[in-house]
């Protein structure tokens, strides 16, 4: 394992540290957007319990294409966002 030294001279604290901390807040505003540009997967019992229905509501809302759903391998998966927009669509007076 190689050490690095970083040596800083003529600088005065009340100046590093703010340009410091703007470093990081950047670089967590950055890890933000890119975590909420994914979309989230939820399993059958997630978007269930999400909802508050049983597995076979779930299944019948997917056969009757009100909510849409992703089968990866053998696993069905349901985005979040396409269950909240379903739900928004199935409340509508």
């Amino acid at each position: 394992m190689v050490k690095q030294i970083l040596q800083i001279e003529n600088t005065e604290s009340s100046e590093f540290i703010p340009k410091i901390l703007k470093g990081f807040q950047d670089l967590l505003n950055k890890h933000n957007n890119v975590s909420n540009d994914h979309e989230v997967l939820l399993t059958r019992e997630e978007a269930a319990k999400m909802l508050s229905i049983s597995l076979v509501t779930l299944w019948k809302y997917t056969k009757e294409d009100i909510i849409p759903a992703y089968r990866i391998g053998s696993k069905v998966r349901y985005k979040k966002s396409e269950i909240l927009l379903a739900l928004k669509q199935m409340n509508k007076f």
